[in-house]
């Protein structure tokens, strides 16, 4: 499993935003409010939302078009990001 915190606020209104990645390929990225920033009286409140391994692909595609949609450098920016990453990926072009 993986995991990461993508966003942190300390206090008396603490709240954590993590991504997972699953043994079994899942997404999941959840936020857990604790002190004054949970709800209904308690003292925490967790949510979530995941995607289920079948359903990445799509998510990758909107993912991808959101960031490079009228970029003309959208496919050098895409390969560099993959780079950034250590995402395998394969850049060819034909002449």
């Amino acid at each position: 499993m993986n995991e990461t915190e993508l966003a942190c606020r300390k206090g008396s209104n603490a709240r954590f935003v993590r991504l997972i990645r699953q043994d079994d390929g899942t997404i999941r990225m959840e936020t857990q409010d604790l002190g004054g920033a949970a709800i209904a009286g308690e003292d925490e409140y967790e949510f979530w939302v995941t995607v289920a391994p079948d359903e990445l692909a799509t998510l990758a595609f909107e993912l991808l078009r959101e960031r490079f949609a009228g970029r003309l450098d959208a496919v050098d920016a895409f390969r560099d990001w993959c780079k950034a990453h250590a995402i395998a990926h394969k850049f060819d072009n034909w002449i």
